[in-house]
């Protein structure tokens, strides 16, 4: 059974919507005071909060990456027929960032639940962005035709 041009479209701009809303949230980590930043690590039990000027650094342009790539996605859901091509595009790179986080949390230890909960989804997120963006450029018949 085919996916239909017009539910694929309306399944996109959803995710697309729940993505890049999900992504702007790291906008309030960016001024998040130091102390939650320590307290969210213990509640993880991620061993010790090391406060220095490049973890600081790391985690605020981190979250500022975040919140821009949010940013970026919500736009595109605006208009996502015009971007069906860049979303294309978005989603192979999604892919390759869920393969690379995959790879980064199981190198520097992180907890089984973490790992498998970011990288993974993130793959099944850029595969998706592709599969229903090419099933929304699929042409439509033209009424009357």
């Amino acid at each position: 059974m085919r996916l239909a041009s017009r539910t694929a479209e309306r399944l996109l701009v959803g995710i697309l919507y729940l993505m890049g809303g999900m992504a702007s949230c790291a906008v309030f980590a960016i001024v998040m005071p130091t102390s939650w930043m320590a307290a969210v690590n213990d509640w993880l039990g991620l061993g010790p909060f090391h406060r220095s000027p490049l973890v600081e650094y790391l985690t605020r342009s981190l979250s500022a990456l975040y919140a821009l790539l949010g940013a970026f996605t919500l736009y595109l859901a605006r208009n996502a027929r015009r971007h069906l091509a860049l979303i294309v595009v978005v989603g192979r790179l999604t892919i390759a960032l869920g393969l690379a986080l995959t790879a980064i949390d199981f190198a520097v230890g992180m907890p089984a639940h973490w790992s498998w909960t970011e990288g993974p989804p993130t793959v099944l997120i850029g595969w998706a962005f592709i599969f229903l963006a090419r099933r929304a450029g699929e042409s439509r018949p033209t009424p009357g035709a």
